[in-house]
């Protein structure tokens, strides 16, 4: 083989790898509004690969229970946050999801929220 047909090869697989190392962004909401046990998005998140990891960074501008509501497609499941204690209102906090194959993701606050703010990144590789 020439070497130009390795170079543009390692080119390619070399953005592949930066690709799949970078977050993507799935979800990023700012000054919205969302009633108390209402979805904060419109659609659920799924993975665009799996398992990976979904970092969740949200502001509540009024304190209150932040929850992680994990679907399968079948059954529902309310996961607390914080070990379920209330997020102190105006403070920002980052959880991180694991999530599966067949999982979609959503979140609820057991409060009425105006204003808050919701990022989510999907992390495909990397560690902590």
């Amino acid at each position: 083989m020439a070497s130009g047909e390795d170079t543009t090869r390692d080119n390619r697989n070399a953005r592949q790898i930066t690709r799949k190392a970078l977050p993507l962004e799935k979800a990023n909401q700012h000054k919205e509004t969302v009633l108390a046990n209402t979805d904060f998005l419109e659609a659920n998140l799924t993975p665009s690969d799996f398992p990976v990891l979904f970092r969740v960074q949200v502001m509540l501008p009024s304190a209150g229970k932040f929850t992680a509501i994990i679907s399968d497609g079948t059954d529902e499941l309310a996961c607390h946050l914080n070990g379920g204690s209330n997020l102190v209102a105006s403070s920002l906090y980052i959880f991180d999801v694991l999530v599966h194959e067949d999982d979609e993701v959503n979140f609820q606050s057991d409060q009425n929220q105006t204003g808050y703010l919701l990022r989510v990144q999907e992390i495909t590789w990397g560690v902590q």
